[in-house]
């Protein structure tokens, strides 16, 4: 019974999220410090800056609508910029994932580990960005502490998408088609900015069908206070992206990585 749970993807992940782990403790120093400096920046210029010509949106101030958007996006962007470019360096230049596969370790491991990395390089985002929107007096409800772990299931979204371009990439530079054809739109377009019923009908549905919509609006609604049963739809549409994601990386990194 032990060995065949040891060889469950989420063991043999557990073993690369601490390789990772370790190598971010010890270069610590040089990310800490835009971690928790940009989401007061932005904070500060987009809430209170544009907020004040915006004004109220419903019975919250532009800048407490906007706090729970922005804990979504970074999730999503923390653990994007970590699965594509990190990732692909661990694979291709540091040969990382080559090494891992002399070990018990399977590539359906490899994607599991850098996944569930991602996931918790979303959480220590949302958690800088909640702290800062806490100290802004931004949030109104003490649900918002439900913003971590759902955090932690946005990160794991997009980093099993964000694994099936590292695994398919045939240069570090098709990165860059994912961020600014796919996430930056959808940053747009999500409700982090503005409701969504102020778009046209199609780009609403469209919208929604994008796995940032419900990130944002299940994160507003645990740091309003606001819950509704649809929470229950994102988050179940949230766990189809992820386990479909995930099984489709891991099938193109195990092509990718056994030859």
């Amino acid at each position: 019974m032990l060995s065949v749970v040891r060889r469950t993807p989420v063991w043999g992940g557990a073993k690369l999220w601490q390789r990772n782990r370790d190598a971010v403790i010890r270069a610590w120093k040089v990310e800490i410090g835009g971690l928790f400096m940009e989401p007061f920046i932005l904070l500060v210029a987009m809430g209170f800056g544009l907020g004040s010509y915006v004004g109220n949106i419903g019975d919250l101030t532009y800048a407490q609508f906007l706090a729970p958007g922005i804990i979504a996006s970074y999730a999503m962007f923390h653990a994007t910029f970590d699965a594509t470019y990190g990732a692909y360096m661990r694979m291709e230049s540091h040969h990382i994932f080559d090494a891992m596969l002399f070990t018990p370790m399977e590539p359906q491991d490899i994607v599991m580990g850098e996944v569930m990395w991602g996931a918790t390089r979303a959480v220590i985002s949302a958690a800088a960005v909640l702290f800062a929107a806490t100290l802004f007096g931004l949030i109104t409800s003490p649900l918002a502490l439900l913003t971590l772990p759902v955090a932690y299931l946005i990160g794991a979204v997009f980093a099993a998408m964000a694994m099936i371009l590292t695994a398919t990439a045939t240069t570090i530079g098709a990165m860059n088609n994912f961020f600014t054809l796919f996430l930056l739109p959808m940053f747009y377009v999500s409700g982090t900015f503005f409701p969504l019923d102020r778009l046209p009908d199609l780009a609403q549905k469209i919208a929604w069908a994008l796995p940032l919509t419900p990130a944002a609006s299940l994160v507003r609604g645990l740091a309003t206070g606001e819950l509704t049963p649809w929470m229950l739809a994102w988050t179940a549409e949230l766990i189809a992206f992820a386990a479909v994601s995930l099984f489709v990386a891991s099938h193109f990194m195990r092509k990718r990585l056994i030859k």
